[in-house]
C-alpha cells in the first residue's frame, strides 16, 4: 500500500525502482478497510474509481455490538477532505490493482519476486539496496538511488541495519484474518463485536463476501495453534450474536494469522532514507486505521521528497521535518488509541462504553470524527471521558 502509493504520487517527476518480495496477486492477513482520510488520499492520487469500479466496497460508517447486544451504529462525518465513506476491498485484488496502476507509468520500474537483504551504506547514509531474484538466491544485485524509501513493513530491513529502535508496545496482541461467504445481516458498515478475548470486525467485500477478523489477546492465540484455519471458524460458531449469522457460511481460503502488532520505530529515518507505512511504526488496530495511516504517511512524505531533489540535499535535515510532519499526522489518533486500549483492557467498561455511544449519537459522532481525522482528541472533554466509562 504505502510503496506503490508513493511510487505512483512521485512518478511523474522521478525514476523509480519498485522493489517486492512478493509475486501479485498474492493475500495478506489485514483488516482491509480504508477510513474516509486514506479514501481521500487514493482520490488524489486518482485511484479511488478504478477501486471501486474493481470492486471495493464502499462503507458509511461503524457499528459497534457490545457482549450484551446492545448496538451503537453511526455514519462518518465530513472531514477536511470531500470524502465522508472508507472503502474495503480484499488485499489480493487491491494491492494487484495498485501493483499494475505502478507498472503502467513509464517512470516506474517494478520488480517482483526480489527479495532485499541489505542496505547500501556510506557512513551514516543510506544509497541503496541489495538483494536478489527469489527464485536465482545467487544473483545479487546492488541498486543504488540519491533517495530510498523503505516500505517493507513490520519486518523491516532498514530497523537492525540503520541501527533504528523497534520498541513493541506493552500489550501485545495479534491479528487473525480470513474471509466468508454467506454472512448475514451485512450492511454497509465496519462491524466490531467484542469478545472476552478481543474483538470481530466484520466487513463487506462484495459478491456476497465479507472480511471476519480477529484482533486478540496474546493468551488467546494458544487455542489457534495447530489448525489455524479449523479452529478459526470454531471461535466465531462459539461467539453469541455472531454464530447465527454465520450458520450457513463458508470459509474462503486462506486464513492468515499476524502479530504481535502495535510498535514505535525512532527515528524513522536516515539520510538517503525515509520509511513510510507500516515500516515508520504501526498503532494498535483497534480503530481500523492502519492502512489510512500508511497512505498519510506517504502524503507527509512526497512534498518533502520533491523539496529534497530541488535542493539535492538527502541529508537529516528532511528526514527530521518528515518525521515530525508524521507525528502530526498520527498524534491523534496515537493518543485516542490509547483511550480505547485502556477501555478495551477491562471488558465489562467496554460494554458500558458501547451502551453510552448506542444513546449518545453525538458523543459516537465525535469519537468517529477523532478516529478519522474530523475531529482533534483536545475536542473530547473529561466528562465525556469519564461517561465512557460509566456507560
Amino acid at each position: 500500500m504505502a510503496g506503490a502509493s508513493s511510487a505512483i504520487a512521485l512518478a511523474p517527476d522521478y525514476r523509480i525502482l519498485l522493489l517486492d518480495r512478493a509475486v501479485f496477486p498474492r493475500d495478506k492477513p489485514c483488516g482491509e478497510g480504508v477510513m474516509p482520510q486514506g479514501v481521500q488520499v487514493l482520490a488524489e492520487l486518482g485511484l479511488l474509481s478504478e477501486i471501486l469500479a474493481g470492486g471495493g466496497t464502499a462503507i458509511r460508517g461503524m457499528r459497534y455490538r457490545n457482549r450484551r447486544g446492545v448496538v451503537a451504529e453511526a455514519d462518518f462525518p465530513l472531514g477536511p477532505g470531500e470524502v465522508a465513506f472508507g472503502v474495503v476491498m480484499r488485499r489480493y485484488h487491491l494491492d494487484q490493482l495498485l501493483v499494475r496502476r505502478a507498472k503502467s507509468l513509464p517512470n516506474v520500474t517494478v520488480r517482483e519476486g526480489f527479495r532485499v537483504t541489505d542496505v547500501v551504506r556510506e557512513g551514516d547514509a543510506v544509497t541503496g539496496v541489495a538483494g536478489y531474484p527469489v527464485e536465482v538466491p545467487s544473483q545479487r544485485l546492488v541498486f543504488r538511488a540519491p533517495l530510498t524509501i523503505g516500505a517493507d513493513g513490520r519486518h523491516s530491513v532498514f530497523h537492525g541495519a540503520c541501527r533504528l529502535t523497534k520498541t513493541f508496545l506493552p500489550r501485545r496482541r495479534y491479528g487473525v484474518a480470513g474471509h466468508l461467504r454467506g454472512v448475514a445481516g451485512i450492511g454497509s458498515y465496519v462491524e466490531v463485536i467484542l469478545h472476552q478475548d478481543g474483538e470481530i470486525y466484520v466487513a463487506p467485500c462484495g459478491e456476497d463476501l465479507s472480511l471476519v477478523a480477529l484482533l486478540l489477546e496474546e493468551r488467546a492465540m494458544k487455542y489457534f495453534k495447530g489448525d489455524l484455519a479449523g479452529r478459526y471458524l470454531e471461535f466465531l460458531k462459539s461467539t453469541a450474536g455472531f454464530r447465527e449469522r454465520i450458520a450457513r457460511s463458508e470459509i474462503v481460503p486462506p486464513v492468515l494469522a499476524v502479530g504481535p502488532l502495535g510498535f514505535t520505530v525512532d527515528p524513522c529515518y536516515r539520510p538517503g532514507l525515509l520509511l513510510v507505512g507500516d515500516s515508520a511504526g504501526f498503532l494498535d488496530p483497534i480503530t481500523g486505521e492502519g492502512m489510512t495511516l500508511a497512505l498519510k504517511s506517504v502524503k507527509a512524505a512526497v512534498p518533502l521528497i520533491r523539496e529534497a531533489f530541488a535542493a539535492g540535499d538527502f541529508g537529516a535535515e528532511i528526514g527530521r521535518r518528515y518525521a515530525k510532519r508524521r507525528l502530526e499526522l498520527v498524534e491523534d489518533l496515537f493518543r485516542f488509541t490509547r483511550l480505547l486500549l485502556a477501555v478495551s483492557r477491562h471488558k465489562s467498561i467496554a460494554d458500558r462504553a458501547i451502551r453510552r455511544i448506542s444513546h449518545d449519537g453525538q458523543l459516537f459522532q465525535k469519537l468517529l470524527g477523532i478516529a478519522t481525522g474530523a475531529r482533534r482528541y483536545r475536542d473530547l472533554s473529561v466528562a465525556e471521558k469519564v461517561s465512557l466509562l460509566l456507560g
